[in-house]
This record gives structure tokens, C-alpha cells and sequence, in this order.
């Protein structure tokens, strides 16, 4: 029988694991490639292997005995007798048992554990921590009944008795694809959340501790039983791999805390169900397939970032070309399929998961289960890349506000009608000068008939998209029945896909109008399947033009899901249809205009801007301009430079727009509702409060022109209520912050809810209610965490707790929460927030009279605030910065200057906040004194 020392049986321990869980036609390769790198361990293993081999070709596992054991069937272990062996492994063996004290009938699987795994812990601390896990239960783990040592020293386990394959292999074997693997991940998370909230951390997940049976139940194993082997004498002591595996873990499923002896918490298990999900979805493990001396693994564990999961299951760097194929096949995929699955938030939840730092994984499994039920909802998800969510490109949302009235609809459709019916015209006339030119030489002949061919085309689908028209605004409608933008979209889409087959060209056209029309409202769902149809439609037709469309007008749909990726390869295959021709001119701006999008949506605003830019050269190509496609140019171009904090640049896009707008008539539509709300907060973000206010106040008009305002978006109340907030207007901006956060709540945006929670909270403060300020600042702090949301967030919420601090007079704590938030916004890129910040703190500090912190922090953000306001432009935000200025420079005797900087603080505040102001009368009277004595 081999010897192994409880040393070295630590160090085999989870070896042996992997090796028993390998087919034997895969073991042998698993060995030698070990050999290579640890000889002595693979020599060790091979003998321990051979001698169950040896032990399984007598029978004698039939009858019971694991590893040299003598025949333990009919033994009592308490109330349990053992009936048949199941299994073993590293840890020890698995048997069947019954209850044999006349109790109750039922079987049980009992764990004998290696005794050298209980270490120092002790007999009693064994069976203490055993008590405390018997109480663990949940529908999905399996319930551990009993742990105690018996009177010969065997430690044992007696645990409910699951019939079951690990979930891998039911996944594998039932060739379950990718969104049935994630709903059985789902019963995986809520059984390990229910575990962490009774502080009980699982510290060795891997497949085979998760089961799943016949009926698709879920069932985990081994619920705290790393916890239960730990020797409280080693915790936070171990270095070394082969010290890790003498607490029971799983080298290949340990987080990296586990390998370098931090300390272990609920992330750790978080990182191990990253492992899972990587293998559940992609077939491999995040650290590659090849097999790795423990050194080499502690080091790809510790330091090596994994490939991306949709990268991996097509790279034959770590798994041959059959093994990928093999994969995708369980997976009921191909493998390009299986990529183009996995890309966007599955790539970016699993990367969070897998995250090195503790602190930047998923908060909770809590967090973690959410963002999955999010994907297979196709809805926004938390992790990311760097930004707080797709459709929102920094700390507010400014772009592409809902469109809720079915008159804005109707009002698109009839601008479509005529739209189509002067396209009719010039393709007829295109299609007459087509047939002309081919007529006048032969070597012209090719080139005419493709442009008549063309046109025709064009003609045809005018003609298409005019029926359609007529069909929805009389026919569809019911008659004398009010009906919304949803359902005519709807109508329009079932008519469309009813009666166009897949080679048809202008049931494809179609289908990409109306999927535009979902994502102006923010359906995304509907515009993701409509303009996937579309794009799948168009790869069967010859028409360039056609699947150009298609192609870019998916990529916003795509991009929006967080894919940018795959959004940029659609926007590429769609320009590549599209050659640089005049007759291409019309599509070859919209696809510019669907990459500046995508840019922005991906925080890319040089690109964005970059692209705008190179649509609106387009222009002059037009052989008939467009006043609305030059109006929609120049909003894309407004939007981008908005994006880049260029915001004089972006005025003067807006401005333009507007012009156009009422050149148009359409100075009361929803399209000017959004032209207003955007340049409202522009100019907000300039510091020209009052003109901001003016602009959002139209925007929620527009949206209120039925008399009611349940048609207007709650983004635009949250926008709104931030303005008012600086105008000091604090009930009406308590009113409009409270109904954006209702009815975003129940709408289920959470950019909305986010943003609205702040300012309640301050328009609460600032009415003096204060117990209701941090109630809602304690809401809005557990829900940025449970959504893993935006630093600034956090900023804000800081910055609200210094300020309710000081008004309970904790000085030194509203100093400390001021200074965390100017700290947080400094660690990002943002100009604006960190400006932001700064002054707030400087305003904050002035109150507390500590003139000398105030100063630099004003004179600090000045600069920032200039430059985005523009040269000479008249701002709110500097206007404050001169108070504070003048405030520090009068408390510590420079009279003259601070005169300046109070004179200075009324240029820009009157034109700003206005005459009445509580800031403004202020800094006059101190402009006509030189005294401060703020109170405010």
C-alpha cells in the first residue's frame, strides 16, 4: 500500500481530485504532462493510481474498501450505518448510508473525511462548526445533516443524499444552449446568496460540488466544509499552493486571495462562480487547458488576466480546432455562433466576476444573479467596461429621451409619406435618365442599367413604404379608437413580416424603418429583433444598399447591449456595400450617423465627432438636399461634441438645429422636445442656469400637450429638477424629482432611479427635512452597490453625507465625507465632476470658516469651469467660485481683492441664477462692502 505523509497527502490532495474527475482516455496525457513539470507529484499520483486500479480489477471497490481501508459496509457512524461505497476522491471516500437508530427512515451520503485535513483544528471545533452548517437550507444545497469525529478518529460528514450529474456534464450530455445553462447558473447563485446571508462562505465551488439531478434540480455540495477543515492556527499564514491545499480548496476554482493567504470573503466565492459560469458557457477554463506546476499556477491565478469568453471559444491557442467544435456542439452552437453569443455582457459580467481585485468584483452574488437575470431579460446590465451603462455615456443621460405620444409617430409617418412620395418622384426620373443614358453607347450599357436597376429599386420601395403608410393611418387603425405609437409600430411590424419573404428587398426596408422607429422610443428589445430580421433578410439579396442599411442601422441595437465589438464590425460591413459614389451619398451619412452613435454609447467622442463630422462632408453629394437629413446631421454633431465636453461647440449645433426646426414647423414636436432637453443640460453643465431652465421647462411642455403630463419621461423630470435645484427652487424641485423617481421605478430604469434619488435628497435637505434626506441617501448608497453603478454616484452620495454632517454640527465628519468625494471624482477623467466637486467642498468649507481650504480649492476648479463654459461666457459655477474666493480673501484682509472677486461673482451670477437669487443679492452686497459674512 503507498505511504503519503499528511504533508504531502495536503499537497495531492486536489491532484487527485482532477485526475479521478478525467476519462481515462484523458488522464494519461493529464499525467505526463504533470511529469514534465513536477516529477516527484506525478510519480505520487501514478502509484496511488495504479493501487486503485489494481484494488478495482479484484473487486474489491465492490465491496467497499477505498484506499487500503479494510471493508467498512455495515459500520455504525452514530445513528448512520454504511451500505455501499459511492466514491472518492482527495478528500476522502463517499458512502451510502441509512438511518439505523429506528427514527426515521431515509438514505444519507456520509463523507469520510482524511483525518490530516482537520489538522489542529480539533475534535470539538470540528462538531461545533458542524452544528452551525446543519442549520444551512435552501432548495438547492444539499443539506448537511451531521459532522462529528468517531471514537477510532474518523472525522465524517453526514449529508443529504443527492442522485445526480455535475453540471458540466448534464449541461454537456443534454446539449443545453447558452441562455438554459445560465437559468440552471441562476439556481447555483441563489443557493450561494442564501448561504452568504447567513455569513457561511462555500470557499471550494467547482462542478463537481454542484449536481444536478434527472428533474434539472440543482443541488450544491460541500456547503462550508473548506470552512469546517480550516485550521485556525494557519489562517492568513499560507504563502505556498501546497499550504492552500491543506485547507481544502481547488487550486484551479481558487480566487487569488485564497493562494497568497488574504483574508477569505463572500468575492471569493463570487470569483469561483466566475470560474464556473467560464466553463459552464465556454467549454474551458478561464487559465487555459494546459496543465501547470503549482508555481506556474499561482502565477496565472495571481496575475494573469483570462481571455475574453467569446475570444476563447474560438482561439485554438489553448484548445485544438475539434475540441472548439466539440464545445459549440454541446452548446447547440457553432463556434463563430457561439462567439457572437457570448460577446457584449456575457463577455463583461464574467470578466467582473473573475476580477483580481476583491473589491472590483460583483458586490454580492446577489449583484452577480441580478446582472444575469438582466441579460436573459435583454436589459442593461451593470458590469461594463468603464461606464455605468449603455445608454448612458457619463454621469447624466442627455441623448435619446423617449418618444411616448402616438401623435409624434403619426406626425414621422406623414413625414415618411411625403418623404417617399418625392423619392418616387426622383427615382422615376433617375430610372427615365438611367434608360437615356444606356441608350446613347454601348461601352455605357452596364453602367446604366445598374444605376436604372437601382433606381428602380428605389421606386419600388417608395412605393412599398407609401402603402404601407396609407395601410396604418386608415386601414390598420381602429375606427374611433385612440391608439398609442406602440401598437402602430406593431401593426406595422406584423404586416411587414406577414406579407415580405426573405428575398424580398423592401420587406427588409422595412422592417429596418420600424425597428428604427423602437429604438427612438427605447425598445430595444423590439428594435433588436426587428432589425436582426432585417439584417438576416438582406445577407440573402443582392442589393448593396439594402443589407448596407440593415447592416448599420443593427449596430446601434447591438452596440446599446454593451457588443461594441460586433456593433463596429456591422458599421465596417455596412460602408464596405457602399462605395464612394454621389448615388451612395444618402446611405452612406446614415451609417455615419449609426457610428457616431455607437461611438458615443461607448464613450468614444472623438470617434464620435470624428464620424458626425464626415456625414455632414457628405451633404453637398445630395443631389436634391434634404433640410431634415441635414437637421438630423447637425443634432448627431451637437450630441458628439456634447459628449466631449466641447459645449460651446455643441450650442452652436443646437442652435443651428433649432433654426431648422422651425424652418420645418416642428418647434412643437417630440423631436424639438429632445432638441430642448439636450440643450437644456448643455448649457446647464455651462453654468447658464436660467436658460437651461427655460429650455427643459419646453421640453416638459411638448411632452405635456395632451394636459397631462404622464406622457413625459421621467429622465426629463429628474433633468428638470436638477436645474431648479440650483435655482434654489426647492419645493417644485422636490415635486419633479419624486415623479421621476416614481415613475422610473416603475418603468425599471435604473439610470433614472439613480439620478433621481440624488436630488431628493438634496431638495429634502434643502427644505430642512433631514431624517427624509438620509433615509434616501441610505437607499441610494444600497442600491449603487447591489448595481456596481458609477463612482461619481458614490461621489454624490459622500458629498450628500457631508452636508447633512454639518448641519447635525460634525465637523470633522462632513470633512472627511467632502474630501472622499472630491478623492473619487479625481480618480476619474472628468473635468466636469471633479470642477463640480471642488467647489462644493470649498463651499462647504467656507461655511465651516475654514478659509484657507476653501481658497485653493475654488481657485482649483475656476479654470475647469472656464474652460467649459467657454471664453467670456457668463457661468453659475464661476460666479460661485468668485463668492467663495472673495469670502476667503475678505477673512483674511485683502480687501481690494476680494472686491474683485465679488465683483467678478456678480457678472456672472445675475445673467446666470438672475437678480433674485439668494446668491447673487449676496455677492452684491458684499461687492458694495468687502465684508464677508456668509451664513449659507
Amino acid at each position: 500500500m503507498t505511504k503519503v505523509g499528511s504533508s504531502n497527502w495536503a499537497r495531492l490532495s486536489p491532484y487527485l481530485d482532477q485526475a479521478l474527475d478525467l476519462p481515462p482516455s484523458e488522464r494519461a496525457a493529464w499525467l505526463e504532462s504533470l511529469r514534465t513539470r513536477e516529477p516527484a507529484l506525478a510519480a505520487d499520483l501514478q502509484a496511488l493510481l495504479d493501487e486503485r486500479d489494481a484494488i478495482s480489477r479484484e473487486g474489491f471497490l465492490a465491496r467497499g474498501p477505498l484506499f487500503g481501508q479494510a471493508s467498512l459496509v455495515g459500520q455504525t457512524l452514530g445513528a448512520y450505518t454504511l451500505e455501499a461505497a459511492l466514491g472518492q476522491g482527495g478528500m476522502g471516500s463517499v458512502w451510502l448510508a441509512r438511518r439505523s437508530d429506528g427514527r426515521f427512515e431515509g438514505k444519507v451520503a456520509i463523507k469520510l473525511l482524511n483525518a490530516a485535513l482537520i489538522g489542529r483544528a480539533g475534535e470539538e471545533r470540528f462538531k461545533r462548526e458542524g452544528s452551525v452548517l446543519a442549520r444551512l437550507t435552501h432548495p438547492h444545497i444539499a443539506h448537511l445533516l451531521d459532522a462529528g469525529v468517531s471514537a477510532t478518529g474518523q472525522p465524517y460528514l453526514v449529508l443529504e443524499y443527492v442522485e445526480g450529474e455535475r453540471i458540466d456534464r448534464y449541461a454537456d450530455n443534454r446539449r443545453l444552449d447558452i441562455d438554459a445553462r445560465i437559468r440552471l447558473f441562476l439556481d447555483v447563485l441563489a443557493a450561494v446568496a442564501h448561504a452568504h446571508s447567513h455569513l457561511i462562505v462555500h470557499r471550494d465551488l467547482k462542478p463537481s460540488n454542484v449536481l444536478v439531478g434527472n428533474d434539472g434540480n440543482v443541488k450544491l455540495l460541500d456547503f462550508g466544509i473548506a470552512k469546517l477543515l480550516e485550521d485556525d492556527t494557519q489562517a492568513g499564514e499560507a504563502s505556498e499552493l501546497t499550504r492552500e491545499a491543506g485547507r481544502a480548496l481547488t487550486p484551479e476554482y481558487a480566487a487569488p486571495e485564497q493562494v497568497i493567504g488574504a483574508p477569505v470573503t463572500t468575492a471569493t466565492d463570487v470569483y469561483a462562480l466566475g470560474v464556473l459560469l467560464y466553463v459552464l458557457l465556454g467549454g474551458q477554463h478561464p487559465l487555459g487547458g494546459s496543465t501547470r506546476s503549482a508555481a506556474e499556477l499561482i502565477k496565472a491565478i495571481v496575475d494573469t488576466s483570462p481571455a475574453r469568453l467569446s475570444d476563447a471559444v474560438t482561439s485554438t491557442q489553448t484548445l485544438p480546432s475539434e475540441t472548439l467544435i466539440g464545445n459549440a456542439v454541446r452548446r447547440a452552437s457553432t463556434p463563430d455562433k457561439l462567439r457572437y453569443l457570448l460577446r457584449g455582457d456575457l463577455d463583461n459580467i464574467v470578466a467582473k466576476a473573475l476580477k483580481k481585485n476583491p473589491l472590483e468584483r460583483y458586490g454580492s452574488v446577489t449583484a452577480f444573479a441580478d446582472d444575469v437575470r438582466r441579460y436573459l431579460a435583454h436589459e442593461p446590465v451593470s458590469a461594463r467596461a468603464d461606464s455605468f451603462g449603455y445608454r448612458t455615456a457619463k454621469f447624466v443621460r442627455r441623448n435619446r429621451m423617449p418618444v411616448a405620444l402616438s401623435a409624434a409617430v403619426i406626425i414621422a409617418l406623414l413625414a415618411g409619406l411625403a418623404g417617399t412620395i418625392t423619392q418616387a418622384e426622383r427615382a422615376t426620373r433617375q430610372a427615365a435618365l438611367a434608360e437615356e443614358q444606356r441608350s446613347r453607347a454601348d461601352l455605357q450599357a452596364r453602367a446604366a442599367t445598374e444605376q436604372r436597376d437601382f433606381a428602380l429599386r428605389q421606386l419600388s420601395r417608395a412605393e412599398a413604404i407609401n402603402d404601407l403608410n396609407t395601410f396604418l393611418l386608415s386601414d390598420a387603425a381602429p375606427s374611433g379608437k385612440p391608439f398609442t405609437a406602440g401598437e402602430l409600430l406593431g401593426r406595422a411590424a406584423t404586416i411587414v413580416e406577414h406579407q415580405h419573404g426573405e428575398s424580398d428587398a423592401n420587406g427588409a426596408e422595412m422592417l429596418v424603418a420600424i425597428g428604427r422607429q423602437y429604438s427612438a422610443m427605447d425598445r430595444d428589445d423590439e428594435a433588436r429583433r426587428l432589425l436582426g430580421r432585417a439584417y438576416e433578410m438582406s445577407r440573402q439579396l443582392p442589393d448593396r444598399t439594402t443589407r448596407a442599411r440593415a447592416a448599420c442601422a443593427l449596430a446601434p441595437a447591438i452596440g446599446r447591449r454593451g457588443n461594441r465589438e460586433r456593433a463596429e464590425a456591422l458599421l465596417r460591413e455596412g460602408m464596405a456595400d457602399l462605395p464612394d459614389e454621389p448615388q451612395f451619398a444618402l446611405d452612406r451619412i446614415s451609417c455615419l450617423l449609426d457610428g457616431s452613435l455607437v461611438a458615443r454609447d461607448a464613450t468614444d467622442a472623438t470617434r464620435a465627432i470624428e464620424r458626425a463630422q464626415a456625414a455632414q462632408a457628405l451633404l453637398p453629394q445630395l443631389r436634391y438636399p434634404s433640410t431634415v437629413l441635414e437637421m438630423h446631421v447637425v443634432m448627431n454633431l451637437a450630441a458628439a461634441y456634447d459628449e466631449a465636453n466641447q459645449f460651446p461647440a455643441a450650442v452652436e449645433m443646437f442652435d443651428r438645429a433649432h433654426a431648422q426646426l422651425v424652418a420645418l414647423g416642428r418647434e412643437n414636436t417630440e423631436a424639438a422636445s429632445a432638441l430642448y432637453n439636450n440643450w437644456g443640460l448643455t448649457l446647464h453643465f455651462m453654468g447658464q442656469t436660467l436658460k437651461a431652465e427655460e429650455l427643459l421647462r419646453k421640453a416638459v411642455r411638448i411632452s405635456s400637450a395632451d394636459g397631462s403630463d404622464k406622457n413625459v419621461s421621467p429622465m426629463r423630470f429628474a433633468n428638470l429638477s436638477r436645474t431648479l435645484l440650483d435655482l434654489e427652487q426647492n419645493p417644485e424641485a422636490a415635486r419633479d424629482a419624486d415623479l421621476a423617481y416614481t415613475r422610473a421605478r416603475a418603468a425599471g430604469d435604473e439610470i433614472v432611479v439613480s439620478q433621481s434619488l440624488l436630488m431628493r435628497a438634496r431638495a429634502y435637505r434643502n427644505l430642512g427635512d433631514h431624517a427624509r434626506a438620509e433615509q434616501i441617501v441610505n437607499e441610494a448608497e444600497s442600491r449603487f452597490r447591489r448595481i456596481g453603478a458609477h463612482p461619481l454616484l458614490f461621489a454624490s452620495v459622500s458629498y450628500e453625507r457631508a452636508m447633512l454632517a454639518q448641519a447635525h454640527g460634525e465637523t470633522d465628519a462632513a470633512i472627511a465625507a467632502a474630501d472622499n468625494a472630491v478623492a473619487i471624482a479625481e480618480r476619474g477623467t472628468d473635468k466636469e465632476a471633479v470642477a463640480l466637486f471642488l467647489l462644493r467642498r470649498a463651499e462647504l468649507e467656507l461655511v465651516l470658516k475654514r478659509f484657507d481650504l476653501a481658497l485653493p480649492d475654488a481657485q482649483r476648479a475656476s479654470p475647469l469651469f472656464r474652460e467649459l463654459a467657454g471664453p467670456g461666457a457668463p457661468s453659475s459655477f464661476l460666479g460661485r467660485c468668485d463668492l467663495v474666493q472673495g469670502s476667503a480673501l475678505a477673512a483674511s484682509g485683502q480687501t481690494a481683492e476680494a472686491r474683485g472677486a465679488f465683483s467678478s461673482a456678480v457678472e456672472h451670477l445675475r445673467p446666470t441664477l438672475g437678480a433674485d437669487h439668494p446668491r447673487t443679492r449676496e455677492a452684491e452686497r458684499l461687492a458694495s462692502t468687502g465684508v464677508a459674512n456668509r451664513t449659507k
